[in-house]
């Protein structure tokens, strides 16, 4: 992965400008539906360090605004909304933006720890973590894979699967999270896409397909173009402007995959001419276009030349027409079930992952959502009763 650098004082621009456009000014303290006492762009006072972070900000505070923090950095988890929300300080934005440099080196944190240098990627990270937190972020799947230096994969994770857990709040998130894994961006360069890199980001989307196409059809765009009501995207468009200005548009997964697309296609078609009737763009929006067919092409590393067993995209190349043998008819039971059985975390949590995406595993999770609504049903009925 190539990251694209920034200067020092570019990179604290943008990521005051990305964190302002999504967070907004709340000058004074309020809890925004989250159960969090927020101030300021989206300064939560729910920690145990306000006094020493206000104090780096040189904001200056009564008595009785101080003894709050105080009693806030004292109070245990569940009262810290409470008392928080009794602070009655009003910002300025100059002010908030002083507390939001103060804040920030926190919420640096799991970037830094990755390695990620000053970089748009690293701006779009980091506007993440403020989000979610440290500590979520630390763990999350999004900073594996870019430690690995698997963009593609980051991507995914950072529009698809880093929203949350919050459901009401679930619109907003994934709006916001369409706008940063815009700023993080699918490729290194999109005018520049290598096979490699076409390949990389194919093998991904392939994987996540099932996923990637529920979370369009209910908040973007479907490949297919099947558009949401109401679009996500487009509202990402609509109110971050100042983040649209600086990196364009949030593109449908249909023109995020259009540089793959087209690159793959074009070097399979003159590659294999005699399969040019099956390497359609259709089947590739599909997922049906088999790896194991093209060996060479999705066993490479971009930039690195030919690694066949690459861990960018080598535990993509079964894909889900894998045989897996085993006490079950289906391929990705019987490969779950061997990963929780090997001891080995990181094989587990794919292989559940891949019967997650899996049609038997969306079987499974829609069976699970009726029986889930049934039974909230009955219990409404229990209560009127």
């Amino acid at each position: 992965m190539e990251f694209r650098l920034l200067a020092q004082d570019e990179y604290d621009r943008k990521l005051r400008e990305v964190i302002v456009g999504t967070e907004g000014h709340h000058a004074g303290v309020q809890d925004v539906g989250d159960g969090l006492a927020t101030i300021g762009w989206g300064y939560t006072l729910n920690n145990h360090e306000n006094m020493p972070i206000w104090r780096r900000a040189g904001i200056e505070l009564t008595p009785e605004q101080t003894a709050v923090l105080e009693h806030v950095d004292r109070a245990p988890e569940g009262r810290k909304t409470a008392i928080g929300l009794t602070f009655d300080k009003v910002l300025t934005e100059t002010e908030s933006d002083r507390l939001l440099r103060a804040s920030i080196q926190a919420y640096e944190a799991p970037a830094v720890e990755a390695g990620m240098p000053l970089s748009d990627e690293r701006v779009a990270v980091v506007s993440v973590t403020y989000n979610r937190g440290p500590g979520v972020m630390r763990s999350h799947e999004v900073m594996g894979a870019i430690r690995d230096g698997d963009r593609a994969e980051a991507w995914y994770q950072l529009r698809y699967n880093c929203w949350g857990s919050k459901v009401s709040a679930e619109n907003g998130l994934r709006k916001r999270r369409f706008a940063e894994a815009e700023i993080f961006g699918l490729y290194d360069d999109p005018e520049a896409v290598s096979v490699e890199e076409a390949a990389a980001v194919y093998a991904m989307y392939r994987e996540h397909h099932a996923e990637i196409d529920r979370v369009e059809r209910r908040f973007g765009v479907t490949v297919n173009g099947v558009e949401a009501r109401p679009n996500r995207i487009a509202h990402a468009n609509r109110d971050y402007p100042d983040i649209v200005a600086m990196y364009g548009e949030v593109q449908t997964i249909a023109d995020s995959l259009e540089p793959a697309r087209s690159r793959l296609l074009g070097h399979l078609r003159e590659r294999y001419p005699t399969l040019a009737g099956e390497l359609t763009e259709e089947r590739f929006n599909a997922g049906l276009i088999d790896p194991e067919r093209f060996p060479r092409e999705f066993a490479v590393v971009a930039g690195q030349g030919v690694q066949p067993g690459s861990p960018a995209v080598a535990h993509r190349m079964a894909g889900p027409a894998a045989t897996q043998h085993g006490p079950f008819q289906s391929g990705h039971l019987n490969a779950a079930v061997a990963a929780l059985r090997s001891d080995d975390p990181a094989q587990a949590d794919r292989a559940l992952r891949r019967l997650a995406d899996s049609p038997e595993g969306q079987a499974f999770i829609h069976m699970g959502e009726e029986a889930r609504a049934r039974g909230e049903e009955v219990a409404r009925e229990a209560l009127v009763r």
